[in-house]
């Protein structure tokens, strides 16, 4: 697996968040993904409709995760009920893309964290790690287990 350097500029998101330990989250994500999706449209002034991210935070000195499922928008002009707005600043990340059933996620993941490690680069565990979605895979709405699922994966680096 090969990674590439790339710098994101300042992103505005607008989704809905859950959290948990790791086992909750796989257990709940695919119902999460569901509800986000059937409350979509309520977001206005979203960029790319039918590209959404599930974005990571996670707290490992508390082995708790947050995860949000969101869209990017222009702005915060409405934030719907029980959703979430804010906004994650401009950085370099490292991209990969995972291309497979989602059984595989664990080795794309180990894969990538053994690039980074090869290139000298390291993640920046106080940023969050975001994956983008488009009809390439739907969570919630294609099989995990489609061999042609792919989505991207963007690892926030440090500084050297």
């Amino acid at each position: 697996m090969t990674g590439t350097i790339v710098r994101l500029p300042e992103k505005h998101f607008i989704g809905m968040s859950f959290s948990g330990s790791f086992q909750t989250l796989i257990a709940g994500m695919p119902g999460h993904w569901g509800d986000f999706l059937k409350r979509q449209d309520e977001i206005a002034q979203v960029i790319e409709p039918t590209v959404r991210y599930d974005i990571s935070d996670e707290n490992r000195s508390f082995q708790m995760h947050t995860e949000y499922v969101a869209v990017e928008v222009e702005n915060f002009a409405h934030i719907p009920q029980k959703m979430v707005g804010f906004t994650i600043p401009a950085r370099t990340y490292a991209k990969f893309t995972h291309v497979g059933p989602m059984t595989q996620v664990q080795n794309t993941y180990t894969q990538l964290f053994q690039w980074l490690h090869a290139q000298g680069l390291q993640m920046d565990e106080s940023a969050l790690r975001l994956e983008r979605y488009d009809e390439r895979y739907i969570p919630s709405m294609h099989a995990a287990d489609r061999v042609e699922n792919t989505y991207e994966i963007f690892i926030p680096l440090l500084d050297k």
